[in-house]
């Protein structure tokens, strides 16, 4: 099993990735996840593979926005 390793590419790669999971239901929130956590998004979608379920996938984006929340929190 070959694994991405999204760390080396634009952010917007991990998104689209993510994003392929659940059809464009969650773009909002990756894409609020990008410009918060880029490098946690990046990471996250190394973790995945292809073959992964759209439930680990959601897994993966509630953690995401739990960590954009935090993010966001902290700037105010």
């Amino acid at each position: 099993m070959v694994k991405n390793n999204f760390f080396s590419r634009p952010v917007g790669a991990a998104v689209l990735f993510l994003n392929d999971f659940h059809h464009g239901r969650r773009l909002n929130d990756l894409n609020r996840c990008a410009r918060l956590v880029s490098d946690d998004v990046k990471g996250m979608a190394s973790m995945l593979s292809p073959t992964s379920t759209a439930e680990s996938a959601g897994y993966a984006i509630d953690q995401l926005v739990a960590w954009a929340d935090e993010a966001e929190n902290a700037e105010q």
